[in-house]
């Protein structure tokens, strides 16, 4: 028998003692041949693999199984009070993390302009747009008027765009306030940036390395097909090794940092995908993730599954902890959290990030940069923050991991069906593997630290 556990436990759900027990709806099985069975426990994100013995036991009266895996399975809920309703739980769990006021994340657009043309890019490119003086104080006014209002412990900067580093002075200037405020306040200060690095050299790692921060950086297949995606007609260069240029930088010099190599694959790219492993090889795996992520022009009936597959294995092989859609997500999409706003740089006020438009109709609310005042518009946001998870998501097995779907996409498909699992091109018992294979992975790194 093999336990593991990375997650705590919700305190609302440690059993008590004497108390009629049930099977939680939330925890399934599959069959790994050879008389064992992976169990599952989305609820806590716990494995425990049975022998056939006990796997039918658990399935027929659990309770009378050897008092060491009962424990296991009580603790692990696998097995829950009889009065417990744990669908209201996970409700209520998703609505604490949606009004937490622990962490304020400011997300800013420097621009929309970028200095790369990638042919899968969903957003409108706004040439020359920057983000100017007054709507850089008025994100300063706004950081101190939302901690008077709600005493934060945590704020999150985080730069999209475009491409941010186009607008590194502004950037620098928004940190350097923010580090001088949040010492001030001993407030915990992280530091985001979503950029294809093309432009981040010595000097701004060096800035950067006095900061939490955090990285999503794409490469898109080897170095051949990555130039030909990530290309400037301007001024044409090698981007490839430019990335891996900056990402031995960061990794040389940025010691509080966690890195995403994001890979926005098409089966092109999946057929060299063990070409972008080899060259990140000298990465920290304790601060590196891959991310594998299908462009949205690539219908999902058409992946090569058995590439994606392969993609998948390769980055386990080598010792990369894989994000295919992993689960538990662990919080909500960031746009359903209150204390969250996205500033362009003309000053719109949204939410989410994966927009093609920043435009006036797409905004939620208006940015006074004199006050630093955001005044959300009601009518736009109200859906943004209800309970709108259907109900055939509260019924998932995988419901408390998944956390059901972002309510922006539910108000998009105006009711129609829509699932997560549905873009991934992998069975029920594929998924699951990848899960247990992360697990096993992230505490063999941890036990190597």
């Amino acid at each position: 028998m093999l336990y593991l556990k990375l997650l705590r436990f919700w305190d609302s759900a440690t059993p008590s003692k004497n108390i009629p027990m049930k099977k939680s709806k939330y925890q399934f099985y599959e069959d790994l041949g050879d008389d064992r069975f992976l169990h599952y426990s989305a609820s806590s994100n716990s494995f425990i693999i049975m022998q056939k013995q006990q796997h039918d036991i658990f399935e027929t009266a659990a309770e009378n199984l050897p008092s060491e895996l009962l424990d296991k399975c009580k603790k692990a809920q696998f097995l829950i009070d009889n009065d417990y309703d744990e669908t209201n739980q996970i409700i209520k769990r998703r609505k604490e993390w949606m009004d937490s006021p622990e962490m304020y994340q400011i997300m800013v657009n420097p621009t929309l302009d970028c200095n790369l043309n990638c042919w899968y890019c969903y957003e409108n490119r706004i040439k020359d747009s920057k983000i100017s003086d007054d709507i850089i104080k008025g994100i300063k006014r706004n950081i101190e008027l939302h901690y008077s209002k709600h005493t934060f412990t945590c704020l999150k900067l985080s730069f999209f765009g475009g491409e941010p580093f186009l607008c590194f002075e502004a950037i620098k200037e928004i940190l350097d306030f923010a580090k001088e405020f949040c010492a001030s306040k001993e407030i915990e200060l992280i530091a985001d940036f979503t950029t294809n690095a093309t432009l981040i050299d010595d000097d701004i790692v060096k800035y950067l390395s006095q900061y939490r921060c955090h990285f999503q950086i794409t490469l898109d297949g080897n170095e051949e097909q990555h130039n030909k995606i990530k290309s400037c007609k301007e001024k044409p260069f090698n981007s490839y090794r430019k990335v891996l240029e900056v990402l031995k930088l960061i990794n040389d010099n940025i010691e509080n940092r966690w890195l995403a190599v994001r890979v926005n694959f098409d089966n092109r790219t999946l057929a060299t995908f063990e070409n972008i492993l080899k060259d990140i090889s000298f990465l920290d795996r304790r601060f590196t993730y891959v991310i594998i992520k299908k462009v949205w022009q690539l219908k999902t009936e058409l992946v090569d599954k058995e590439a994606l597959l392969n993609a998948i294995q390769l980055t386990f092989d080598y010792k990369f902890t894989p994000d295919y859609y992993i689960m538990p997500k662990g919080c909500l999409c960031f746009a359903e959290r209150r204390h969250q706003a996205l500033v362009n740089y003309d000053g719109g006020v949204f939410k989410c990030s994966t927009l093609n438009s920043f435009d006036k109709d797409n905004s939620l609310g208006t940015f006074n940069p004199e006050t630093g005042e955001i005044t959300w518009d009601g009518a736009k946001t109200a859906e943004w923050y209800a309970d709108m998870q259907p109900d055939y998501c509260k019924e998932c097995k995988w419901f408390p991991a998944c956390m059901g779907i972002c309510n922006r996409q539910l108000i998009a498909h105006n009711g129609e069906r829509i699932c997560t699992f549905d873009a991934m091109n992998l069975s029920p018992k594929e998924y699951l593997m990848y899960l247990f294979k992360c697990q096993l992975l992230q505490r063999s790194i941890q036990w190597n630290e």
